[in-house]
């Protein structure tokens, strides 16, 4: 319960923090379906798909302490859900939700599942997003059963989690199951 405690009062600050330092990473391609907006800032987004993604550092106070958080972010994508969406399909229900910013958004984190089918590990997953006038963002923060953040430039499982979303992004299913029960919590 203590690191869900930790890990979503993190999420919320580098979600909703504008203090973020991306890390120098080869610049993917935009994927998926391209369709114009009316947004000059976000002119393109694209379905099933994203512009391109950062791992950002992040600055998080705790108190007197200071650290940084990494988070995967895929820039530019049709619904800010997308990562919400791929958790739920493969692990179903989060383990918590924490309510984010405007009471319209959550922060969903699962907490011990299998990543990687053909490795032991056990991850804790927090996935949001946000869908705004100057940006539009899917993102997760994953670490592994000791806290270590696995987006890090040292981490062992930085590309294959790369890898997992980027693929899964590409390759989500039109089943609304996640859209309803998510929904249903936040218009309660």
């Amino acid at each position: 319960m203590k690191n869900i405690k930790y890990l979503s009062i993190i999420l919320l600050l580098v979600c909703f923090s504008n203090n973020s330092y991306a890390q120098k990473i080869k610049k993917p391609k935009p994927v998926g379906e391209r369709s114009r907006t009316s947004n000059p800032n976000i002119p393109y987004i694209y379905k099933n798909g994203f512009s391109d993604y950062k791992i950002v550092k992040q600055i998080t106070l705790n108190g007197k302490d200071t650290s940084f958080v990494y988070t995967l972010k895929f820039n530019a994508v049709s619904s800010a859900m997308y990562t919400q969406k791929i958790m739920f399909d493969k692990f179903g229900k989060w383990t918590t939700a924490v309510p984010a910013g405007d009471n319209r958004n959550l922060i969903l984190i699962w907490e011990n599942v299998k990543l990687f089918d053909d490795k032991e590990e056990l991850f804790s997953v927090a996935a949001c997003g946000i869908e705004g006038w100057g940006e539009m963002f899917a993102s997760v923060m994953v670490f592994d059963s000791k806290n270590n953040d696995c987006l890090s430039n040292n981490s062992i499982y930085l590309n294959e989690i790369i890898t997992l979303f980027s693929n899964n992004i590409q390759n989500l299913n039109n089943d609304d199951t996640f859209y309803k029960i998510y929904l249903s919590i936040i218009d309660k």
